[in-house]
């Protein structure tokens, strides 16, 4: 007998049940099929085998030898066949991984956001679940948020600047330069008017004020509107026509916001973009294949440039 007459696996179930149960009926029953059908297929079975498998005597369906035989072994193969599939499923469902990550909306928006159907791609077995997290760390959020790692809330975090735990493991995936801003409405500043002009800055992000020494601090404290986020500070320099200092990453922000760099007033901060993840957890066949296509991304960006 060749592969290809070879009786279907369904036909092979049907009789395995019929052996089992003891009658048609019960078969039918369990299958959630009819009688009719169970007798159909048992008809069909034993056509292809050349063999009588069940006596049909007085409504009493009681196994011929062969059958007999048979039966068994096909009990045996069929839960064999059910832990299989069983294990499949359940190594399937390990397999997938919902890793929750720390990141802001400005982050999102302006940065990871355009990227994220590429890792989707990439990893298809991966899902990212974002949480909403402050931008920056500053000493104010920086325990609950690494709180927040170390007690599993958080898969990986992404933030400026990083925080100092050693229990967390911290990679930083930009370099910090900032470039000042304008409103493409407003002149170009330069050195000697620098001072004249409103400026709107982050009150989290510290390198405005080594911005602003690297500049012989000539800016005036009135001058300076402070605000909580990069989305805030952005809408105010559109439509109040105030210049700001931006991270080279949110360079989508001033695309948006029909903002332009100014030049000649970049700065090398301290603050670049860093993602933070337990250290227990950085061999984590998930968490690496994130870094490492963050890492990616920010090359890739890095080279279009």
């Amino acid at each position: 007998m060749n592969s290809n007459s070879l009786p279907s696996l369904n036909a092979l179930r049907v009789f395995e049940t019929v052996a089992r149960q003891g009658s048609f009926k019960a078969a039918a029953a369990e299958l959630g099929v009819t009688q009719s059908a169970i007798s159909r297929q048992m008809s069909t079975l034993e056509e292809q085998l050349g063999i009588r498998l069940i006596q049909r005597d007085n409504r009493v369906h009681a196994l011929t030898p062969a059958g007999d035989a048979l039966a068994p072994e096909l009990s045996r193969v069929f839960r064999q066949i059910e832990r299989l599939v069983k294990r499949t499923m359940k190594n399937g469902d390990q397999a997938r991984r919902t890793l929750t990550l720390g990141i802001s909306s400005e982050l999102l928006r302006w940065w990871l956001g355009p990227l994220l159907s590429e890792f989707n791609q990439l990893y298809p077995h991966l899902e990212l679940q974002c949480v909403q997290v402050p931008e920056y760390l500053s000493r104010q959020n920086e325990g609950p948020l690494t709180h927040e790692i170390l007690h599993g809330e958080l898969d990986a975090l992404l933030t400026f600047s990083a925080p100092a735990q050693k229990a967390i493991v911290n990679w930083r995936l930009t370099e910090p330069r900032l470039i000042l801003i304008r409103p493409t409405s407003v002149p170009v500043p330069n050195e000697e008017n620098i001072n004249e002009y409103k400026f709107v800055a982050v009150n989290t992000n510290k390198d405005w004020d080594r911005w602003n020494r690297a500049y012989e601090g000539k800016i005036p404290a009135e001058n300076v509107q402070f605000v909580n986020n990069t989305s805030m500070a952005v809408e105010l320099a559109q439509f109040t026509g105030r210049l700001m200092l931006l991270p080279e990453c949110y360079a989508k922000a001033a695309t948006e916001g029909d903002l332009v760099e100014v030049p000649g007033f970049s700065l090398d901060g301290k603050h670049g973009l860093h993602i933070s993840v337990r250290r227990e957890s950085q061999r984590e066949m998930a968490i690496v294949a994130l870094i490492n296509w963050m890492r990616h991304v920010v090359e890739t960006v890095g080279k279009e440039k």
